[in-house]
């Protein structure tokens, strides 16, 4: 048996537990709340009275790099709220999934989880996490629409967005000169056509087809399965004309070949001067610097690409609470409380990333960077501009996952081994209904 058969079977029994240890624990519907004022609950019959109340808080390598910011907004939570005490705990990127399920199992998991949203379509999918449209209705306007409907799964949301990234367009100001371009592409139309006389009088790629295409389809208004999450929805006449288009481009060799297969990075092209332009976020812009100082002073940054959809992808930290929660509400008033305005503004001014509450996102640190030197700083300030239309685009089932990489390796397979884009998108909704079933 292979390692990455064991490291299934494993995670496939951690799965297995935690629906047996929901089940033994869901009687009690949305979760146990703490009980009106005054009232004992069931802690105090345990010797931790209403007033004394703990609750886990796990997060994803935030510490030791922000240990001051986190800690203090738990010390402001807890002057509070008196006899509250929250106990933090960060775990490693590459752990958390292992982590969860492991804790999970053993019926002891964090009140309060720091999770991506593919990982949370999994958890809500098993019916492990509050609803978040009920819990926290009280402040779901202050976020913007689409992200907060990341933690969309079926008829719920099941978590509160916190922090989020999405994208600016980095180029190469000088190659778009030698191209004979003033100015830089601010469509996929305009892209492709930039990308024909880049290659043509530099030898540089234009566009470039990330190996993620699942991400990229829902820009030009072709997303992969029903809003709830029960049917494809990908073989259309839209889609079988955006991959012929896409194949075309390849064909003509306008396509990088190691990006398409994730076997090149493209920052390290872009430091090269072997690709012109890079949609990304902005916190990504300076690894250009760091690999090629020169090449970043010849840079520019401008709004990422729209398509068809006049959406944008993103990239969300959610925090979500497990039914299993002595302590629901709390734990929900808590991850309302560190994604709040005033709490994002803070966080967004230490680490560069952008909130997912629409008054932070209107302060200065937003809204000014427009005219500055810095591509970064001016990516910034054009990724915060674009999250009236930002979106996650991780596909709303527990099988998200599994579905994106047949999404992705077939539309590989079309372009690499001439495949033909119609039969192909026909096959490829087939295989992902019978995914939505499973």
């Amino acid at each position: 048996m292979t390692r990455k058969s064991n490291v299934q079977n494993i995670m496939g029994f951690a799965l297995l537990m935690f629906i047996m240890f929901l089940t033994g624990c869901s009687s009690g519907g949305s979760g146990t709340s703490d009980g009106a004022a005054g009232e004992p609950t069931e802690d105090a019959a345990q010797g931790e009275t209403q007033e004394e109340r703990t609750i886990e808080f796990m997060t994803i390598s935030l510490s030791p790099t922000f240990d001051e910011y986190i800690n203090g907004v738990i010390d402001a939570f807890e002057a509070e709220n008196e006899g509250v005490t929250v106990e933090w705990k960060d775990a490693p990127y590459d752990q958390i999934e292992q982590l969860v399920m492991t804790s999970a199992s053993s019926g002891d998991l964090p009140d309060v989880i720091n999770l991506n949203t593919l990982f949370l379509k999994k958890l809500a999918g098993l019916g492990a996490l509050v609803n978040m449209d009920e819990a926290a209705a009280d402040v779901k306007d202050d976020y913007f629409e689409g992200i907060w409907q990341s933690g969309d799964i079926g008829d719920g949301n099941f978590a509160i967005p916190w922090y989020v990234s999405t994208s600016g367009l980095l180029y190469n100001e000088k190659l778009l000169q030698e191209a004979g371009f003033d100015t830089p592409p601010s469509t996929f139309e305009e892209a492709w056509e930039y990308s024909e006389v880049i290659y043509e009088k530099t030898g540089a790629y234009g566009m470039v087809i990330a190996p993620n295409l699942h991400t990229q389809m829902p820009l030009h208004g072709i997303p992969i399965v029903s809003e709830d999450g029960t049917e494809a929805t990908i073989n259309t006449p839209e889609a079988v004309e955006l991959w012929t288009t896409l194949k075309e481009k390849y064909d003509q060799g306008l396509v990088h070949k190691g990006i398409l297969l994730d076997q090149a990075k493209v920052p390290e092209l872009y430091a090269q001067e072997k690709v012109a332009f890079w949609t990304t976020g902005p916190q990504l812009f300076r690894q250009v610097n760091d690999l090629a100082p020169e090449v970043y002073e010849n840079s520019n940054s401008a709004p990422a690409l729209v398509g068809e959809a006049e959406v944008q992808n993103a990239s969300i930290m959610n925090l979500a609470v497990p039914k299993q929660s002595e302590h629901v509400d709390l734990a929900v008033d808590f991850a309302a409380f560190i994604t709040n305005s005033e709490h994002q503004l803070a966080f967004s001014e230490e680490a560069n990333i952008l909130p997912s509450v629409k008054e932070a996102a209107e302060a200065e640190h937003f809204t000014q960077g427009e005219d500055s030197d810095d591509p970064a700083v001016k990516g910034n300030f054009f990724a915060a501009q674009q999250l009236e239309l930002a979106q996650d685009f991780t596909i709303p089932h527990e099988n998200a996952g599994e579905i994106a990489e047949v999404v992705n390796k077939t539309f590989q397979g079309v372009l690499i081994n001439d495949g033909d884009p119609k039969q192909a998108l026909a096959d490829l909704e087939t295989q992902i209904n019978s995914l939505l079933q499973e």
